[in-house]
């Protein structure tokens, strides 16, 4: 088992099903939350249909903050997290992110593509076949809409503890733009792979980049 108090610490923020041995695996879904409750956990997460939780994550949200030392992990990463953030809460994130990173310090940030999307409806919206539906496929491309309804309990339930909607979407220029803005150095656009320490390999995988971009940024 990894030594999580160990000085090169590594976390890997909204980790979902995906953990690896080296890092700090943490997620704030409230179904985790539910689903680690003693005694009814387990029949919750059947009753619910709950994901099946790995028993290495923990819970922990990275907007209202963590409970880790300042200047204590070497590394950072967070896949198809950082959308399902309001702007602000992005801010408050990424705050929080640069005081838990030592100096020299990575984080690496993978998101949807707004602009391949864009780019996707623009085209669909030039084909008449596409056409009628180049909206509606967007909205739910995007995760930006709702097509269900909420009109019961646990309807509106089940959409809370999914919690798949998009709050704010990112491309190759404002992500990058926005790490600077918040003190980051050395920020580049990356691909899959191109990982400047092998422990990345453990939780990116080829599937997080289909549709998505890459950016990491280091603290000075």
């Amino acid at each position: 088992m990894h030594d999580h108090t160990a000085k090169s610490l590594c976390l890997h923020i909204g980790c979902g099903l995906v953990v690896g041995p080296s890092w700090l695996n943490l997620d704030a879904s409230s179904s985790l939350r539910l689903v680690q409750l003693p005694l009814v956990g387990r029949w919750l997460q059947q009753r619910l249909k709950l994901p099946p939780w790995p028993p290495e994550v923990r819970y922990g949200n990275i907007v209202t903050g963590l409970a880790i030392a300042p200047n204590s992990c070497e590394l950072v990463y967070a896949s198809h997290v950082l959308e399902h953030l309001s702007r602000q809460d992005f801010d408050r994130a990424l705050k929080n992110i640069l005081s838990y990173l030592k100096p020299g310090g990575t984080l690496r940030v993978v998101v949807p593509d707004l602009e391949d999307l864009a780019q996707k409806y623009l085209a669909d919206l030039q084909n008449p076949i596409t056409a009628p539906q180049a909206a509606e496929t967007l909205m739910t491309d995007s995760f930006l809409g709702h097509s269900g309804s909420r009109t019961t309990v646990r309807q509106r339930l089940k959409e809370a503890l999914a919690n798949h909607r998009h709050q704010w979407m990112w491309d190759r220029v404002a992500l990058p733009w926005a790490f600077e803005q918040a003190g980051l150095d050395a920020v580049q656009v990356c691909s899959y792979g191109d990982w400047p320490d092998e422990r990345f390999a453990e939780v990116e995988h080829p599937d997080n980049f289909q549709g998505a971009i890459a950016v990491q940024g280091m603290k000075p």
